[in-house]
């Protein structure tokens, strides 16, 4: 016997393997018993609220982030905006240029800070 005969011997229908050689199983029943879908039910349920309280929590998270980050950004404004303003001031005593670099950078900063709190009010209500 030659191994193209051996070939031809099996089924050529479906799986070629072990899962051809096996029966269909006796279970021929519609579909699965009412205890498991409402198994199924339940447990699609539990999930849909587990998804519910962590999408809660991630907004709690994430507005808090927020507001530190409004409250870090406010204080770095405030900071530059005295460095510049104390800066330009100290240049305009000493007769050197006070405008353009510190007084312009203290501008911007408080320009910034004034629409932050715009930003923050608007955000309240």
């Amino acid at each position: 016997m030659t191994d193209h005969d051996r070939l031809d011997d099996g089924p050529l229908d479906g799986d070629i393997g072990p899962a051809a050689d096996a029966a269909p199983s006796a279970d021929t029943s519609a579909g699965p018993s009412a205890d498991a879908r409402e198994e199924a039910a339940r447990l699609a349920e539990e999930l849909r609220r587990y998804e519910r309280e962590r999408e809660l929590r991630r907004r709690r998270t994430d507005a808090v982030a927020g507001r530190v980050t409004a409250v870090l950004v406010a204080l770095l404004l405030a900071f530059l905006a005295y460095d510049s303003v104390s800066t330009a001031l100290k240049a305009r005593e000493r007769h050197d240029p006070w405008i353009y670099p510190p007084a312009v950078i203290a501008a911007l900063c408080l320009a910034g800070l004034a629409a932050l709190a715009v930003w923050a009010v608007r955000r309240l209500r």
